[in-house]
């Protein structure tokens, strides 16, 4: 029998056990996204639109290789093969669970976003937008500690339905520094699952299955992050300058527009851009300022976002 999970808000079934998404109730109605392990094609049914010797992609299919991990190819939105080079399958869903649904996501018109985010209250969510090691998710464990409940790590969904905002969560896992672990108080140190290391710096994740929502959210506003300087600085952005910093921290960003969907971008982009306030929040390049910042974050941006009685 097939596993069925829920990922992004969309239906996947799959032959192979993936621990870090929702189980599912199948839903006949839904088309669902079908991922087997077998044998890779090797060469895809159309000419490549970008291509080199571990990757090549046109508008509807994607094939990419991990070397001694895996084999992957996804088809139309609809169909993601795993073909394993190693019998070490937490490497394996790895990049399955990174750049595997970042393009079948593209293929379904679906722009994901390098974003963490809480809730700010019951049916709101403040995002936050930045380039990995940024502190997006430093940021949020922080404003976890101070009560606010957890919404995404790392990507979402963001589009616009019915003049309103919404972000529809990826899958309930975190992915944590070392360091973020110990300067926090909220993910025990006993849990954390290795994941990887990056210049002798160890990457961890946790889970928190029974507090995620599956459901699409909507979207009380985004901060973009950044470190420089040295000092805290907080400022509202533009929609002009919103939509820069948006397309800057689209998830696999590059091959959006190596797929033909410059539009989408722009449109999407666009709509955003126009519905949500966004805020620009720089913390000090080289000195711990993370509780500060978190602190700041909480008096400049969610207090008054609640405020206005959103």
């Amino acid at each position: 029998m097939p596993y069925h999970y829920n990922a992004y808000g969309l239906l996947i079934e799959s032959t192979i056990e993936l621990p870090a998404f929702v189980p599912a109730v199948t839903d006949l109605s839904m088309p669902a996204i079908n991922i087997i392990c077998g044998s890779v094609p090797p060469t895809l049914k159309d000419l490549p639109t970008e291509h080199n010797e571990y990757l090549s992609f046109n508008d509807h299919e994607f094939k990419f290789e991990m070397p001694a991990i895996a084999r992957y190819y996804i088809c139309n939105g609809e169909l993601i093969i795993i073909e394993p080079l190693s019998n070490n399958w937490r490497e394996i869903l790895l990049y399955f669970y990174s750049n595997c649904m970042a393009s079948v996501l593209f293929q379904r018109n679906l722009i994901p976003f390098h974003v963490s985010g809480v809730f700010i209250n019951d049916t709101k969510v403040l995002l936050f937008a930045a380039p990995s090691q940024t502190g997006k998710s430093t940021t949020s464990i922080l404003l976890q500690q101070k009560g606010y409940a957890p919404f995404t790590d790392d990507t979402a969904v963001i589009n616009v339905e019915n003049e309103k905002c919404y972000a529809q969560a990826s899958y309930p896992m975190i992915r944590v520094w070392q360091n973020t672990i110990n300067n926090q108080t909220l993910l025990p140190e006993t849990e954390k699952e290795y994941l990887w290391s990056d210049n002798e710096v160890d990457k961890f994740s946790y889970f928190f299955h029974e507090k995620f929502i599956s459901k699409k959210v909507e979207i009380a506003g985004i901060v973009f992050l950044e470190k420089l300087g040295e000092q805290i600085q907080i400022e509202s952005l533009k929609p002009t300058q919103s939509i820069q910093f948006l397309g800057q921290n689209i998830y696999r960003g590059l091959w959006l527009r190596a797929m033909n969907k410059g539009k989408l971008q722009f449109e999407v982009l666009s709509k955003i851009a126009n519905k949500i306030p966004a805020y620009r929040a720089i913390r000090p390049e080289n000195t711990p300022s993370f509780d500060v910042f978190a602190e700041a974050i909480e008096n400049q941006i969610i207090k008054k976002i609640l405020s206005e009685k959103l």
